[in-house]
């Protein structure tokens, strides 16, 4: 499995990859920062509409009670970014996720014809499906993630199986959509490539690449499972 994502850090710098792989970044970074600014801003709304109430509470004090009001809602708004960055990143990235496959099988699968990739708004409709399905196992999960981290083992664990099957079904349903009918056979099982992408997620400026380095990985586990004369 390691050799499969090997073989996707070489191609990395095919424009192929590097086109929607900055596309798919770049639609990842406004999200969160819109998330992340309409978040403060409904923080301020909400003190200023009980404005009153807090002076009566705290006096003189409310001015401190404000600050760490808005320093505790800017961390609690930075640890859900964190926990769903992976999820959202790899639904931007999804919906161009066949030029990838399509410049990986041209490499090394030159004989495979992958389908056609589904029209723009099917592959929305998909991401947009993944995102909400990502966001509510999250949000009952959030409890339990947040409680691990206090025991780092167990938090870094939840989350890696959690996002690692998450975005292991989403690519590995994205991948059996382009592929020949004949090649299908039995729905491949991509955990492991999911949680080996998501550790990879966890760490700063690598994380950009997780999902390329995914959607590589899938195509190449899939391929070595389907026997070679069907690939003639």
């Amino acid at each position: 499995m390691i050799q499969t994502f090997i073989l996707t850090i070489r191609q990395l710098k095919d424009p192929k990859i590097v086109k929607p792989l900055v596309i798919a970044s770049l639609f990842t970074l406004i999200t969160i920062s819109l998330c992340l600014i309409l978040g403060a801003s409904a923080i301020q709304w909400i003190m200023n509409s009980f404005s009153s109430v807090l002076f009566d509470w705290f006096g003189d004090s409310e001015g401190w009670f404000r600050i760490f009001i808005h320093f505790l809602g800017a961390f609690f708004l930075l640890i859900l970014s964190y926990f769903f960055f992976a999820s959202i990143h790899a639904a931007f990235l999804g919906i161009f996720i066949d030029d990838i496959f399509d410049a990986i099988a041209d490499r090394h699968y030159p004989s495979i014809n992958l389908r056609p990739p589904m029209k723009l708004f099917a592959s929305i409709i998909f991401s947009t499906r993944f995102v909400l399905l990502s966001l509510l196992l999250n949000f009952v999960s959030f409890p339990f993630l947040l409680l691990g981290w206090f025991i780092p083992p167990v938090g870094i664990t939840l989350q890696v199986f959690l996002n690692g099957y998450l975005i292991g079904k989403e690519y590995g349903q994205l991948l059996e959509f382009r592929l020949p009918v004949e090649m299908h056979g039995e729905k491949g099982k991509f955990l492991g490539n999911g949680m080996i992408a998501s550790l990879i997620w966890m760490i700063p400026v690598i994380n950009f690449i997780a999902p390329v380095l995914l959607a590589g990985s899938i195509l190449h586990s899939k391929m070595k499972s389907i026997p070679t004369e069907l690939q003639a």
